[in-house]
């Protein structure tokens, strides 16, 4: 299965999203310079997500207004929306899977990856059966997916090293949650990440399900999130993007110290949510040890780009791998 969204044709729709998303030109004052810099920060989905904690924890303590900003965290209308936000200039940073920037760059979209969020692969298949998931024995299952670039692309790997393609399985997918479906018994496997919809099987079904890891089964170890920029806009304001990415750690790292707290703000910011406390606190706690290789946040490699598109076109999901600085910079990683 090949992997290609037509970004350029749906850009022309931009209109639309800009009134549903409103108008930031992020163009507000200077870092350090007296008057704020505004800058809207594209979420990666949808609904409201453990993962913007670090945003709203550096908002609440004052870490982004002592950079010089005014930050204002935009959640996209629906999860294929986050790259063209920001080749559209609706938001000039943001928050994303790695896959959505690599075919955001094979359609030449001016979007780059300014650092890792998460430091390694955390996505799999979970199931409720007793016996250990073993890929070769999901010809004829249900598997429930997201309609997202990061699950179109790992899905087929991971089939691959059991001898099956997509067209061996049954997929169902979900606009919400993909795990009540597995509880309810609606399908035999789910894909999901274990710091959420890991964490929300625990906290909701009352059970430990059966976890095979992505790496187990023949993709590559690639962070799943990464924090991205316009690359138009990064260039002409390199303080601007530094100054978001410290004031993001220092959120983060707020947050990890103080989880109950960072958690409360994320139910306030979102009251929606709020119901779920147990399943917010764990999925924060659980995405904490995901932030950080040996204490270091951000930092990328050419390797952790090359080898994860090289795997793509492999698998027939990408038609070429580009250098890796077509797709990231550490440039602003302060």
């Amino acid at each position: 299965m090949k992997m290609r969204t037509t970004w350029l044709a749906v850009l022309l729709a931009l209109a639309t999203i800009v009134a549903a998303c409103g108008e930031d030109d992020g163009g507000g004052g200077t870092v350090g310079g007296g008057a704020l810099t505004e800058l809207t920060v594209a979420t990666e989905w949808p609904f409201p997500d453990p993962l913007w904690i670090p945003f709203l924890a550096a908002q609440d303590q004052g870490f982004y207004e002592q950079n010089g900003l005014d930050v204002t965290v935009q959640p996209p209308p629906d999860n294929s929306t986050t790259m063209k936000m920001l080749a559209g200039g609706q938001a000039q940073v943001g928050l994303s899977a790695i896959t959505d920037v690599v075919f955001a760059a094979a359609e030449g979209l001016p979007v780059l990856s300014v650092a890792n969020m998460s430091r390694s692969n955390n996505w799999g298949l979970f199931s409720l059966d007793e016996q250990p998931i073993e890929v070769s024995a999901l010809a004829g299952k249900t598997i429930g997916i997201y309609n997202d670039s990061w699950t179109a692309a790992m899905l087929p790997l991971m089939l691959e090293s059991g001898g099956l393609t997509m067209d061996d399985v049954q997929t169902v997918a979900a606009t919400a949650s993909v795990i009540p479906l597995l509880l309810e018994g609606e399908i035999d496997v789910a894909t999901e990440v274990t710091n959420l919809g890991g964490v929300e099987i625990t906290t909701s079904g009352g059970v430990e399900p059966q976890v095979l890891l992505a790496p187990e089964a023949g993709a590559p170890d690639t962070p799943v999130w990464v924090y991205v920029a316009n690359a138009d806009f990064a260039g002409e304001n390199p303080d601007v993007v530094t100054a978001w990415l410290e004031a993001t750690k220092q959120g983060a790292e707020w947050a990890t110290e103080n989880a109950e707290e960072a958690v409360a703000l994320f139910e306030q910011a979102y009251p929606e949510v709020a119901s779920a406390h147990e399943y917010n606190l764990e999925a924060w706690s659980a995405t904490v040890p995901l932030l950080t290789k040996d204490g270091e946040f951000f930092t990328q490699t050419d390797e952790q780009w090359r080898v994860f598109t090289q795997a793509l076109v492999g698998a027939d999901q990408l038609e070429e791998a580009l250098a890796p600085s077509e797709y990231y910079t550490n440039e602003y990683v302060p």
